[in-house]
């Protein structure tokens, strides 16, 4: 009796070349692959503040903002941190980024507590998540059920490994969550060195090297000359644009505290621009000359109050009271005298002396 010859797995051939070209699935158009991704940046450059926005893009609650994405999800946020997901959110809501009801957010926007689970816990998820799918009307009229995003903030407070720089076990989760996920996409937020954009090439994902070797895209949250940047890495779509500014947002609310009394805070979150050579030039010449303005401002300041708690200084004593250039003290001594903000005596004589004008 002959045995039955099962097909080897390489022997079941898929059309090499297809009538009609499939572009590849984005989480969010031409930023975030439809895989598993990993975002580092160093401790405190803010990556949830920057993440909440981008996945609320991806569930279609932002409205006026640069990025956007073509297919819907819903979002599964696991945070090891609810409280700042709570206010980046109702921050959003009242910076007008957000114009949709609590239910609104809470119907695609899930937030979920973060608690570390081995890789064989955190893909059983999935068996719960058969309602999260999400509907979007095709070119022909008909449906796409999108499958959610999971969004782990962080690796560290979520997937519970004996070592996160063995790349062998770190390997082996990223495959496990990989293969028990199947089409669910998933983002990995993790921590990196300080870096700036000039050698984020040369840094990586704190722990194994397999964090970005095993998955399909790796992104960087950069802190170059004060500004922030999304930087796109090892990627397999070819982006047009690698690099986003990402401009913060403050926005003032008012909450209630354990107490039950209103109590303000404020709140800062970030929205990503794409940026072209010209326009990142463009937002550092900004960013340089509002330093310098501000830097002056404070050199005008200090000589005011030089002047105001010790009326009749001359030029000399009043320039050593503060620190900077002389050509710098000397121009914020005359923009005071413009500004109407001190008078000088005997202004034609070598020795002058400085007084501050009373406010009215």
């Amino acid at each position: 009796m002959n045995s039955i010859v099962r097909p080897h797995p390489w022997s079941v051939f898929t059309p090499s070349c297809l009538d009609v070209l499939e572009v590849p699935e984005f989480v969010l158009d031409n930023v975030l692959a439809a895989g598993t991704i990993v975002i580092a940046g160093q401790r405190g450059i803010g990556k949830t503040s920057a993440l909440v926005p981008l996945m609320a893009i991806v569930t279609g609650l932002c409205s006026a903002v640069p990025l956007g994405a073509s297919v819907r999800r819903k979002v599964i946020y696991v945070s090891e941190d609810t409280a700042q997901v709570h206010r980046i959110l109702h921050a959003m809501r009242k910076g007008g980024h957000i114009k949709r009801t609590p239910a609104e957010i809470n119907e695609v926007f899930k937030l979920v507590q973060g608690s570390r689970l081995a890789p064989s816990e955190i893909v059983e998820l999935k068996l719960h998540l058969k309602d999260h799918w999400l509907d979007n009307e095709t070119a022909s009229g008909g449906n796409y059920s999108a499958p959610p995003v999971i969004v782990l903030d962080t690796t560290n407070a979520t997937i519970d490994i004996e070592n996160i720089s063995d790349n062998s076990q770190v390997s082996k989760a990223i495959s496990e969550l990989r293969n028990g996920l199947g089409e669910i996409p998933l983002v990995l937020v993790g921590h990196m060195p300080k870096t700036s954009l000039g050698d984020v090439r040369q840094k990586s994902f704190v722990g194994a090297g397999s964090w970005e070797g095993d998955t399909q895209q790796n992104l960087y949250l950069i802190m170059e000359d004060d500004m922030r940047s999304l930087v796109i890495g090892k990627n397999r779509f070819s982006p047009e644009v690698i690099e986003y500014a990402l401009h913060s947002h403050c926005t003032d609310m008012e909450g209630i505290n354990k107490l039950g009394y209103p109590t303000k805070l404020r709140c800062w979150y970030s929205l990503p621009e794409a940026m072209s050579l010209e326009r990142k030039i463009a937002l550092k010449e900004k960013k340089a000359k509002q330093k310098r303005l501000d830097s002056d401002y404070k050199l005008m300041e200090d000589l005011l109050d030089a002047i105001t708690e010790n009326p009749g200084l001359s030029t000399t004593v009043v320039k050593s009271k503060v620190s900077g250039k002389g050509e710098r003290k000397n121009a914020a001594l005359i923009q005071l005298e413009q500004d109407g903000r001190i008078y000088i005596k005997n202004p034609d004589n070598r020795t002058r002396t400085y007084y501050p004008v009373a406010p009215f």
